[in-house]
């Protein structure tokens, strides 16, 4: 009697096409089975005694659990199993949007429910040829793909940039990510190398570099995604660096005859073989010529000993003398400062005694701050009471009560402020002149006026900045 026990996976997408495993026992028993998904029959693929594979049939409800269950012949085998359909998987985003023709790029694929997808793969069209590569489930938002190669004919136009006309991907059996048109998927041309020499085996020096001059080699992609080059010497990866015409590698410590690979992508080039000479011994010729260059030098050595010698002597000399002018200067300069102090002395003490008659002057603040903020002017308007002529006292002084309002308000008296200083015939006494009066109205609120002032000053510098005036036409 055949019985189920468990199945595997247990979830999959509502558009169905997930290959289900279903365990159990003596399962090859009668002639017809059915699986069912609850309503609906699972597409048998293959059974044995322990286990029945069958494709799951799209899901009718939405997503959700269902209940599987196993018909022989006329009988309904015993155990009950559930199955969960989850909501097709989603693409957001694929990073980056490009590959180069041979394609096996790595490309970075996020979205939702991904991880319920059995052997996801990327799908490209172009020129009617369809190629697809496998990818790999790295967690429910994420998976990992293989950019697939364009199978068509491309060397023709091998150094052209190709869109491709369709891009998708193979979910189970979710059709509306089969065509991804949120995408301006292009093929960048593969890159070139030229080879090594004409012989095809390049002479080098032990740890000089290794130039592999090419073209293609960087895609003119925006975003920061750049083609990953291992370059091996033999068997050992050099450490590189990349540019639009060439590959810079620092070969490893290697001697002897070796032949350079380039893999990129799903391409594997290899431009020839370098031969790395080992350092030779020096010869006898080139021992002595070291020798008698060493023995000129060793003159040329002293020669300049003796002259240097000969030069810090005299300028020993001219250092003392020097030092004997600045301790005269400096005894004369201190001479003329004790008699300056002297005198000075006898001028502060005639000063204080007068100040001990006479006591020390000083102004009320209402004159200070006219004779400062009005200067040359000894009748001025805001010391005198308003007089307005006619009966119109009234409107004036309800008028210029209001205006006191405004002139309380900082956003009312910045604007003020700045648009006077727009004005061309805003000329600077008319800026000391407006100043003064601001200053006049603002005295019994010195908090407020101190605010307006940062801010004004604030404005300044940044203006400074901006026109990048120096720093001491600041305050002017």
């Amino acid at each position: 009697r055949p019985t189920i026990l468990a199945l595997t996976p247990g979830r999959g997408p509502e558009s169905g096409g997930t290959k289900v495993t279903i365990v159990g026992e003596n399962l090859s028993a009668g002639s017809i089975v059915s699986v069912y998904f609850g309503n609906q029959t699972c597409e048998l693929y293959r059974r044995s005694m322990s286990e029945i594979v069958c494709f799951a049939a799209p899901s009718l409800m939405g997503a959700g659990p269902v209940q599987v269950s196993l018909s022989v012949d006329r009988a309904k085998a015993p155990g009950s199993l559930a199955f969960e359909y989850i909501e097709d998987p989603t693409v957001q985003s694929i990073e980056p949007l490009w590959s180069i023709a041979s394609g096996h790029t790595t490309l970075t694929v996020t979205g939702t429910n991904l991880d319920v997808v059995q052997e996801p793969r990327v799908r490209v069209k172009y020129a009617g040829h369809e190629s697809v590569n496998v990818c790999k489930v790295l967690n429910t938002t994420t998976i990992s793909c293989f950019a697939p190669s364009l199978k068509a004919d491309y060397t023709a136009h091998q150094e052209a940039i190709k869109h491709v006309d369709e891009f998708g991907f193979v979910f189970n059996n979710v059709q509306a990510l089969l065509t991804y048109n949120n995408t301006g998927f292009v093929y960048y041309p593969n890159p070139y190398l030229e080879p090594l020499s004409l012989s095809g085996v390049l002479e080098q020096k032990p740890g000089a570099p290794i130039i592999l001059k090419g073209r293609n080699l960087v895609p003119s992609a925006s975003g920061g995604a750049r083609l990953n080059y291992t370059v091996l010497i033999g068997d050992t990866p050099c450490s590189l660096t990349v540019s639009d015409t060439q590959l810079l590698c620092e070969p490893p410590n290697l001697t002897g005859q070796h032949k350079v690979l380039v893999q990129v992508g799903g391409l594997h080039i290899s431009p020839g073989e370098v031969h790395i000479r080992s350092d030779s011994l020096l010869t006898m010729p080139a021992i002595l010529s070291i020798a008698a260059g060493g023995g000129l030098l060793l003159i040329i050595v002293v020669i300049v000993l003796l002259a240097y010698r000969r030069k810090s002597h005299e300028n020993d000399l001219t250092l003392k003398r020097l030092q004997m002018q600045m301790d005269n200067l400096e005894s004369r300069v201190a001479l003329e400062c004790k008699e300056a102090f002297a005198e000075l002395q006898t001028d502060i003490n005639e000063l204080t005694s007068d100040l001990d008659r006479a006591g020390i002057p000083f102004l009320d603040y209402r004159t200070y701050a006219m004779r400062v903020l009005f200067p040359g002017i000894d009748d001025h308007p805001v010391l005198r009471e308003l007089e307005v002529p006619g009966s119109g006292q009234a409107n004036v002084e309800k008028a210029l009560k209001q205006f006191a309002q405004l002139v309380n308000n900082k956003v009312f008296l910045l604007t003020f402020i700045r648009t006077l200083e727009t004005q061309r015939s805003f000329s600077m006494r008319d800026r000391g002149y407006v100043a003064s009066l601001i200053m006049t109205s603002l005295q019994g609120r010195l908090e407020y006026a101190t605010d307006i002032l940062k801010h004004l000053l604030s404005d300044l510098i940044e203006r400074n900045l901006e026109s990048k005036n120096h720093p001491k036409l600041l305050l002017r």
